[in-house]
């Protein structure tokens, strides 16, 4: 077995993840880079247009290049990535048009606190 570019062999090497295999949950600290998920985002942009159009507002967990389906909370997705592959790297992604319009807040602009920019 391969494990960080040495050999293994003996009882030892069972226990030793494969060198293929992260680790997770990653141990993480503040100057880690942020965990990549293009390979979670391809695999949603492949069937996002259909989710979006039967099941927006809800969350799909993706896990490689696998969608696993559409849930109503975070918790039922999560769930059911954890029932399915154990704790792996997954992505939770909330089903939404992307082109569709973003909150803007409700604002006086005669309110004192507002000074034109001309």
């Amino acid at each position: 077995m391969v494990y960080n570019g040495a050999y293994s062999q003996g009882k030892d090497a069972m226990n030793q993840p494969n060198a293929q295999e992260e680790e997770w949950p990653p141990k993480r600290g503040p100057d880690s880079p942020p965990i990549d998920f293009s390979r979670e985002e391809a695999a949603y942009e492949k069937v996002r247009e259909r989710m979006v159009r039967d099941h927006p507002g809800k969350i799909a967990p993706v896990h490689q290049d696998e969608v696993i389906g559409a849930f109503d909370t975070a918790d039922e997705a999560f769930l059911e990535g954890f029932r399915r592959f154990g704790m792996v790297k997954m992505m939770l992604r909330e089903i939404r048009d992307p082109d569709g319009p973003d909150f803007i807040s409700l604002v006086d602009i005669n309110h004192p606190s507002f000074q034109r920019l001309d």
